[in-house]
């Protein structure tokens, strides 16, 4: 059973070890990228950007980029403002209304206390039994 598992597991991997690795460069300054036989140009030259797969040649028009202007000068430095004169502070402004006195959250409905000392007595028992098994059976 194990040779069997092994083999069909060797031959599904098969397709994935026989390929070769394939050279993948690609240079940013170049503009270019190879993998294996195809190659693919970044850079429009003649109005297209070039890709080559084989036998396969894929042109897409492009234009070329503008010749780059001369930054413009930077603007004069602004004048500087006139010192602020003393002005009495503005009163603070009121903050929000304190809700109405009287109005109350609904009663949630959540656990009583019945409930939860009911809990805590089973948890003691479960507890205690394990206990008691360990120092039996021990």
């Amino acid at each position: 059973m194990l040779a069997a598992m092994l083999g069909v597991a060797l031959l599904a991997a098969s397709p994935a070890l026989a390929q070769d690795d394939p050279a993948v460069v690609a240079d940013a300054k170049a503009k270019e990228a190879k993998a294996g036989g195809a190659t693919a140009e970044a850079e429009c030259k003649d109005g297209y950007i070039v890709s080559k797969a084989g036998g396969v040649v894929a042109k897409a028009p492009c234009e070329p980029e503008p010749p780059k202007a001369a930054p413009a000068p930077p603007p004069p430095p602004a004048p500087a403002p006139p010192p602020p004169k003393a002005a009495p502070a503005p009163p603070p402004a009121p903050g929000p209304a304190p809700p109405p006195p009287g109005k109350a959250l609904p009663p949630s409905g959540g656990i009583g206390t019945p409930a939860l000392l009911a809990l805590g007595a089973g948890a003691l028992l479960v507890g205690g039994g394990l206990l008691a098994r360990r120092f039996i059976w021990q």
